[in-house]
């Protein structure tokens, strides 16, 4: 090989080398948007498609890849957000982001949001056809190194006495690397929601942090007296949707925001007299289970109970450990990094029991 055919060969090395880098260093910026407008036993949602049209185009304007579903059943909903989460966790120091425009309801202090296959005739439907809100911010908070927002744009099943609910969603969440902004639609509006418009406006600032995403959105949303909205900051390091350092180590190298929103605060509390705050009760004893053979019908019907809350099951209240349960156990198990056998032991019956209390 001549000299001038080994400079070549190192000069395309460095090139393809450099290429590399470059392609390792561009953040993956994903978005998922999902519009679930037509519901097969409730009113069609005009507004969530578009408000889903918005969110979109005011992602990608940002250099987000953006992922779009529409009217999901329950199957579809569930892949969707697998899919989501498998990019941001597959991808160190990602940017993700989820918005959901559909119905939500609240029951025993939980909040689901509901496929479009959905028929709730009575409020505890909810727990074997509803998706729980919270497990949506939970597939996106295991990818550590990622951080990002969920926003839930929701409206009010109708012909029900069950409310939309977010605010027990943001008491069980606790700061993580995602932001969570839960927003209730109210009124007889027309057009995109405040939730959406408040997104896109924030958006075309220049250079725009996580923290004043949120911040921004919170301003606004707290002018309209049409929404309830609700906030969890992310925590940790500055991240920016716009502008700012793009890579792990600048990042690394940014002072900390000076100041940062409380873990969870409603835009609109509703004014109340001061009142002396009641004695705080002790907390229920802990309550023992037996290994699965040795138990009740009633504790066997409970524990399917609690799994459809935690939204790993979505069977028959029966009281018998079917096909459906079992998958249902093995996803509790796959949680706990317990062995994958789809039967509980006492100890893990115990466990679940005395989760969602």
């Amino acid at each position: 090989m001549t000299r001038v055919q080994l400079t070549t060969v190192l000069l395309g090395f460095i090139l393809a080398c450099s290429g590399v880098t470059a392609a390792r260093s561009e953040q993956l910026r994903i978005a998922l948007v999902i519009s679930n407008g037509q519901y097969a036993s409730m009113p069609a949602l005009a507004r969530c498609s578009a408000s889903a049209t918005i969110v979109r185009d005011a992602l990608r304007g940002i250099g987000f890849e953006v992922i779009e579903r529409a009217d999901l059943g329950r199957g579809e909903f569930d892949t969707a957000i697998g899919a989501l989460a498998r990019r941001a966790a597959a991808s160190p120091s990602s940017l993700a982001a989820l918005y959901y425009c559909g119905y939500a309801v609240e029951f025993n202090g939980r909040s689901f949001v509901l496929p479009t296959s959905a028929n709730i005739t009575r409020d505890y439907d909810v727990l074997t056809q509803g998706i729980i809100s919270k497990s949506l911010v939970d597939s996106l908070i295991r990818a550590k190194e990622s951080t990002g927002f969920v926003l839930l744009d929701v409206f009010r099943t109708p012909d029900t006495s069950a409310t939309t609910g977010l605010g027990g969603l943001i008491e069980q969440m606790q700061p993580s690397n995602f932001a969570v902004i839960g927003v209730s639609n109210s009124g007889a509006a027309e057009g995109p929601t405040a939730a959406s418009l408040a997104l896109r406006d924030q958006v075309a600032e220049r250079e725009l942090s996580l923290a004043a995403f949120i911040n921004g959105i919170r301003r606004q949303l707290s002018k309209d007296a049409t929404v309830t909205a609700h906030f969890v900051p992310a925590v940790g390091g500055p991240s920016f949707l716009t502008g700012g350092p793009r890579d792990a180590s600048s990042a690394a190298a940014t002072p900390p925001a000076t100041s940062a929103a409380p873990p969870a605060v409603a835009v609109r509390p509703s004014p109340a007299p001061a009142v002396e705050a009641p004695p705080v009760a002790p907390p229920p004893p802990r309550q023992i289970m037996a290994d699965e053979d040795q138990m009740s019908e009633q504790d066997r019907r409970r524990i399917q109970v609690i799994l459809a809350t935690m939204g790993y099951y979505a069977g028959r209240i029966d009281g018998t450990f079917g096909p459906e349960t079992r998958a249902a156990i093995r996803r509790y198990q796959f949680e706990i990094k317990a062995e994958l056998t789809g039967r509980l032991n006492a100890e893990q019956a115990t466990r679940l029991v005395n989760t969602v209390r």
